[in-house]
Parts: C-alpha cells; sequence; structure tokens
C-alpha cells in the first residue's frame, strides 16, 4: 500500500509539468491565454516525417496588412528573408502552450516583421503521432523529429526556444546539429538526472494532492487544483481578477476543468513516453562541456517560485554552460505569465546574433553580483 502510494507521488510529480491553453469565453484579464496569436498564423498542418511520425505544427509571422498600433501597419511582403524561431514545448503540452509568448512577441509590431515562428506537437501528444512504446520516446529521438520539421520548412538554421522537457529536446538537438542553431534558449528546466524529481516541501505536498487526485475516482477539480501549485505561484494564484472579482485560482481551476472534459487527458502511452523522455534525460559532464563551446549564444530563463524545475539545478546548468541565468518573478509555465519578459529576452539574444555574438555568454558578456540582482540574471 505504502510503495504504491510513492509510486503514484514520484509518477505524479514527474508529470505535473503539463500545460493547458484554451479559449475562453470569459478570458483572464491578468493571465492572458494568447489566443489572439491565432490571428498571426500563416500554416497549420499535419505532416508525414521521414521516420514514419505525423506531426501537426503552426507556423506564426506578421500578415501583411495586420494593425500593430494606432493607424499603423506592417508591410511584410518586403521583407525577403525571416529569421526563424523555432519553441519546443514540455510534457503533456501542445505547441498550443506557445500561444501566449507568441502573441506577446507579434504585439511588438514593427520589431518583429522580420521574425517567422514554429511551434508543434511533439510526439504523444495532440495531433501528433503517439507510438505505443516508451522507449520511442526520449529527448535524443524528439529532438530529430524537430529536426525533421525544420528541414520539411527548409529552414537552415533557427533561434531554438525550448519549455521544461522542450528545453531538455532542445539541448539535445543543439547537440545534434550545432550548425542548425543561431541561439538556445533555455526557459524551466534543469539538466536531468536526479533532477527532475523535485524534493522542497511545496512540491511534495502538491505532489501527494495530485496522486490523490488520480486515485480509483478521478477527481479534475482537485487535479486541477494540484497542478496550479505546480504552474503558478500563490502571489499570482491568490489575485483578483479585474473583470470577475474572483481570485485567478478559482477561474483558472475552471479553465484547467473544461478543456479537460472538452479534449480529454493524454493518452497513456504518450504520458508514459513522455515521462520516459524526461527520467531518461542527462546532460553529461562532457555535453555540457561541448554546449558551452559551441560558438552560440545560451540563455537561461527560470522562475524564481518554480518548485517543479528547481531554480538551484538551473543554477548549476547555467554555470556548467557558462551561461547567463535570467531569474523572472514566476513558477514553472513562466511562457505565459511572464511572457513579455521571455520575450524581452528573446529579442534581445536575437539582436546579439545580429551582431555577431558567438559564445554562450554573449547576452551578458560581463557583469558583477551587484549588477546580476539588479537586472534580475544570476549565473551564481
Amino acid at each position: 500500500m505504502l510503495r504504491r502510494a510513492c509510486d503514484q507521488l514520484s509518477y505524479y510529480l514527474a508529470v505535473s509539468a503539463s500545460v493547458i491553453i484554451m479559449e475562453t469565453t470569459s478570458q483572464l484579464q491578468v493571465l492572458d491565454n494568447g489566443s489572439k496569436a491565432k490571428e498571426f498564423c500563416k500554416t497549420d498542418q499535419i505532416i508525414s516525417l521521414p521516420n514514419g511520425i505525423t506531426m501537426a505544427y503552426q507556423v506564426y509571422e506578421l500578415q501583411h496588412g495586420v494593425r500593430v498600433g494606432a493607424g499603423m501597419t506592417v508591410p511584410t511582403e518586403n521583407i525577403s528573408s525571416k529569421e526563424k524561431i523555432l519553441m519546443v514545448m514540455g510534457f503533456a503540452a501542445s505547441g498550443a502552450a506557445w500561444l501566449p509568448t507568441v502573441k506577446e512577441l507579434f504585439s511588438r509590431g514593427d520589431k518583429v516583421a522580420d521574425l517567422e515562428v514554429a511551434v508543434f506537437d511533439n510526439r504523444g501528444i495532440g495531433q501528433s503521432s503517439c507510438p505505443s512504446s516508451k522507449t520511442q520516446y526520449t529527448t535524443d529521438i524528439m529532438a530529430a523529429d524537430a529536426l525533421a520539421l525544420m528541414d520539411h520548412l527548409g529552414w537552415r538554421k533557427a533561434h531554438v526556444v525550448g519549455h521544461s522537457m522542450g528545453a531538455m529536446i532542445a539541448s539535445r538537438l543543439t547537440l545534434q546539429a550545432p550548425g542548425r542553431v543561431a541561439s538556445l534558449t533555455l526557459i524551466s528546466t534543469t539538466g536531468g538526472g536526479k533532477e527532475a524529481i523535485p524534493l522542497n516541501v511545496r512540491a511534495l505536498v502538491a505532489g501527494l494532492k495530485g496522486a490523490f487526485a488520480r486515485g480509483r475516482t478521478f477527481d479534475p477539480v482537485k487535479r486541477a487544483k494540484a497542478d496550479l501549485a505546480f504552474h503558478f505561484s500563490p502571489k499570482l494564484l491568490k489575485t483578483r481578477d479585474p473583470v470577475t472579482g474572483r481570485s485567478v485560482r478559482d477561474l483558472l481551476v475552471e479553465e484547467y476543468v473544461a478543456v479537460s472534459k472538452e479534449t480529454g487527458p493524454q493518452s497513456r502511452e504518450g504520458e508514459e513516453g513522455h515521462l520516459n523522455a524526461v527520467m531518461t534525460h542527462k546532460l553529461t559532464a562532457s555535453e555540457r562541456q561541448q554546449l558551452a563551446t559551441l560558438g552560440i549564444p545560451i540563455k537561461l530563463i527560470h522562475g524564481s517560485e518554480d518548485i517543479l524545475a528547481e531554480l538551484r539545478h538551473a543554477r548549476r546548468l547555467a554555470r556548467d554552460l557558462r551561461a547567463p541565468l535570467v531569474v523572472v518573478d514566476g513558477a514553472h509555465f513562466i511562457p505565459r505569465d511572464c511572457a513579455h519578459q521571455i520575450v524581452d529576452e528573446l529579442l534581445n539574444t536575437i539582436e546579439v546574433v545580429r551582431q555577431g555574438g558567438t559564445h554562450a555568454d554573449a547576452v551578458y558578456p560581463a557583469f558583477d553580483e551587484a549588477t546580476c540582482f539588479s537586472r534580475c540574471f544570476c549565473c551564481a
């Protein structure tokens, strides 16, 4: 009995990074779900990759005539060559989980007129293939899927951005094909191995609640509340929505439960496959050294309240990669509640590449401890 409870807890802690994004009728005013990003979608397809996997993906860019400000439009047909951004999402989350970040990016108007963004459903989630064997899910295999998508799109090189498990995949993609990566941005992640299971008290308590919610009679409300404890900070969840006056926690519980009823849970095969990918991922010391010396800017972004991918592990990874670690005021799913800061950092990295930055710390090449904390990034 005790062993079963421990197994349920470990399993839930490993899978609790799942993220739900949906368009709701009463959209949160303090936590945009990014649904307006859909107006920038120019391609929405399901393709067959050479390895037999079908993959669903979308490409976003500013369209000709899109209004980006009072009376201002961007003539995108004059852009002959757009810089590419490939966004890789994490455990149990489809490419749609990037919508808040994509919406924020393209809200910058003419500043991003020369950018093109691709998001996709990893194998095992959404409309992409779901192999039955968990051995068909590793970060190396899933990185190869992402590279195959780049090939399909005709992208020679891209700025690669990954969140959580997606950042693990992004690291593997960079090791597999460093010449295809213009820059690497790792969000809410660790180096893998034993770091994949959080051991702090808040995570263990939330994990126990989530494990019990998965009991004989599944309780979607309890599961939603447990998931929210991992996804967002207590401060944000207590915030009152200015339109309804209700707490963000209550509104998000309704959102999570509604989408669970509408779309159903991730398949067991996909869930176990993603779990296998997370639990078997580990960046060795030599691989960290290799990433640090590839000649591309690398940046880590992490939430100060992240109890799932613990900040101490991100600090160690940043130190090993000799890359800056940007710490923002959020928890694990910062692509939603900290989209503004993430876009700021991504655009900063792209500008560094345009100016010829070719090493891991090129984004913030010189800083001391005082600057570190005043500008909210650190490498300690």
